[in-house]
């Protein structure tokens, strides 16, 4: 099991760099690690920099049934308008739930566990988590739509 960092760690605002030389033994090592951590602390979704790891990969399970989807270097191509508000935890910000915006779709380009690249649409619940990973990716934690939530109000 790996530790997951979290929230008074500055490595948790990292960005993480695209992995461009992709390293097929260090990419499965690290993921099944990442499985692993996910399920002892029963989460849905986790992002590589919760882990100190600083490349861009995606591990969600939302259904808990042990049939993980790996996202590796993912882009957001484009976002449904409808947005939907609902409750999210995270690892990383333990005992912190927040109601949270998010599109109800998104059509996801990345790369898959055997190096192929993928173009799909997630909804609802998948679609939430993943924007919540991707979110890590790029330095953006829960707290930052509460703090942005407060100053519009």
């Amino acid at each position: 099991m790996l530790k997951i960092i979290t929230i008074k760690d500055k490595r948790i605002r990292f960005l993480s760099k695209k992995n461009i030389k992709y390293n097929k033994i260090k990419m499965i090592f690290l993921i099944k690690k990442m499985i692993i951590t996910i399920y002892s602390k029963k989460g849905i979704g986790i992002s590589s920099n919760q882990v100190n790891f600083n490349y861009k990969v995606i591990i969600i399970d939302v259904n808990k049934k042990n049939k993980p989807i790996i996202i590796i270097n993912p882009i957001i191509l484009k976002k449904s308008n409808f947005c939907t508000i609902s409750t999210e935890g995270c690892l990383s910000i333990p005992k912190f739930f927040s109601s949270t915006p998010r599109a109800e779709k998104v059509c996801l380009k990345y790369i898959n566990l055997y190096n192929k690249l993928k173009k799909k649409i997630f909804n609802s619940i998948n679609s939430r988590c993943l924007q919540h990973e991707i979110d890590h990716l790029c330095g953006i934690l829960l707290t930052d739509y509460y703090k942005t939530i407060i100053k519009y109000e």
